[in-house]
Parts: C-alpha cells; sequence; structure tokens
C-alpha cells in the first residue's frame, strides 16, 4: 500500500511551525523586567541553535543530507532539547532509509516539546509570582506613605508623596490587569510532528499506529492536506471505503483538496 500524498521535501519547511511557536512563548518573558539571566541564556543559546537548524533545513530541501545533519548536530550542540532540530535529524534518517533511526528521533523530538511545555509552565508561573511580590510591595510603599502623609499634619510635603503614592496606585492596577489575563496555551505538539511520526511508522508497516499520528495530525491542524490523503488512504486499503468517504467529506469540508486518483476511488466504491 502506498502512502498517497508523500512529499519528502516538504517535511523540512513544516518543521519550522515549532519553531515559531518556541519563539511565541519565549517573547513574552523575555520582555518582562525580570527576566532572570538564566533564561536570557537559554534564549540567546535558542537564537544561535535556531540559526544552525534553518540552514540544516534548506540543506535538507536540496538533497544534501550530510551537511543537513551537521547543521542538525551542531544546533543540538548548543540547544540539547531543541525539539525542531532533533525532527529535522528524523527527517534526515527517514530520506536515508533508516527507519527505526527516525522513529527514536522522532520520538525523542515529542518529548523535549513536552520538557519545553513544562519548562514554559514554570516560567510562566515564576512570572505570576514575580507579580504578586511586586504588588505586595506597592500596597505596602502606599500604606507606609499615606501614614507618613498623615504624621505631618500639614502640607508640606503632601504634594510629592501624594503624586507617588498615585503613581503606585496605577502600578498596581496595571499588574493586576497582568493577573487577571487569561493564562496563555502551553504548546502543544505541532501536527508536522505527528505527520513525520506518521509517516516513519507507515515505512516500518504499523499501519495502525500511523493512522493514528495522521489523525492527531489533522487534529492539530484541519488543513493539513498530507496528513488527510494519508489518513483516508489508510482507511481506504484497509478495506475500509465508508470510514475513508467520511473522511473525505471531512477533509473537504476543512478546505482540504485530496489527490484526485484517490478521491475517485472511494466515490466510485459508494
Amino acid at each position: 500500500m502506498k502512502v498517497i500524498g508523500k512529499n519528502t521535501l516538504r517535511m523540512a519547511a513544516p518543521a519550522l511551525v515549532a519553531v515559531g511557536l518556541l519563539l511565541a512563548l519565549a517573547l513574552p518573558l523575555a520582555a518582562q523586567k525580570d527576566f532572570s539571566q538564566t533564561e536570557k541564556e537559554t534564549l540567546a543559546k535558542y537564537k544561535q541553535a535556531r540559526a544552525h537548524f534553518l540552514k540544516g533545513g534548506e540543506f535538507l530541501k536540496k538533497g544534501k543530507l550530510d551537511k543537513a545533519e551537521k547543521e542538525a548536530d551542531v544546533s543540538l550542540g548548543i540547544l540539547p532539547k531543541y525539539a525542531d532540530a532533533r525532527l529535522l535529524k528524523a527527517e534526515i534518517a527517514y530520506q536515508r532509509g533508516r527507519y527505526e533511526e527516525a522513529l527514536t528521533e522522532v520520538t525523542i523530538a515529542k518529548d523535549d516539546l513536552v520538557t519545553v511545555k513544562d519548562l514554559y509552565a514554570f516560567s510562566y508561573q515564576d512570572y505570576l509570582d514575580r507579580l504578586r511580590k511586586q504588588r505586595d510591595d506597592l500596597e505596602n510603599y502606599v500604606k507606609d506613605m499615606s501614614t507618613n502623609i498623615s504624621d505631618k499634619g500639614s502640607s508640606q510635603g503632601r504634594n510629592p508623596a501624594q503624586a507617588a503614592i498615585s503613581k503606585a496606585k496605577q502600578d498596581i492596577a496595571e499588574i493586576d490587569r497582568k493577573l487577571y489575563e487569561p493564562i496563555p496555551q502551553t504548546l502543544e505538539v505541532p501536527a508536522e510532528f505527528h505527520y513525520i511520526h506518521g509517516n516513519i511508522l507507515f515505512k516500518l508497516k504499523r499501519f495502525g499506529e500511523a493512522r493514528d499520528q495522521y489523525q492527531a495530525a489533522v487534529q492539530a491542524d484541519p488543513r493539513h492536506g498530507n496528513a488527510w490523503n494519508n489518513l483516508v488512504s489508510i482507511h481506504f486499503a484497509s478495506g475500509d471505503p465508508a470510514g475513508a468517504l467520511k473522511l473525505l467529506e471531512e477533509a473537504e469540508a476543512n478546505g482540504v483538496t485530496l489527490n484526485e486518483k484517490l478521491k475517485k476511488a472511494i466515490l466510485e466504491k459508494k
């Protein structure tokens, strides 16, 4: 059974999706005044690792697998838990036909995504804790300043103190706004990780597991055409034309155009 819609050169670019997600997660924390030195160092490493990852992706698209792997290894040397670079290693192994190795790499890549999610959740909670501490300090400052004004009993020195109190109250209001902002979504596994995982499992003839990965891919990205093609193809080839038809209709409802030969074969079985 042939997986319909396979496009190996396409595999290099979509892995960049996760890069954008990781950067989007990092930047709000990086912008905070109290962003820690360790986090700054991690972000700097990420930028260096990303540069090599991008270069490796370009080499992969050109079929220069040795050079692509070298860049992936440099990237991982800088940031060992960089999931996108690990996925690039999986893609390279896939291209070379080393499917067991590719399976190991994509599994590690997914695990590393979970690690990043956990680290982000910890960092965000730490950020909220710092905001609460700042709020408490400002509340105490306002209380102390208000007491000092009352003790003075005259207008001398009141205006600067009242201005300081007013500014502190504005800062408290801003912190309250931040504390009540919705908690940002944590990083989920991008569709491309599932899609590549599915391709590898398919090559290993583990069709049921491959189907599950393609299903996860379209759940993560309902417009992932290649994953839809492969998912429908597996259902149809496994003797489930009714299931394939249902998936075909679902894919088209999401604006996905399936392989014409596959679609024709399914419709002929109605």
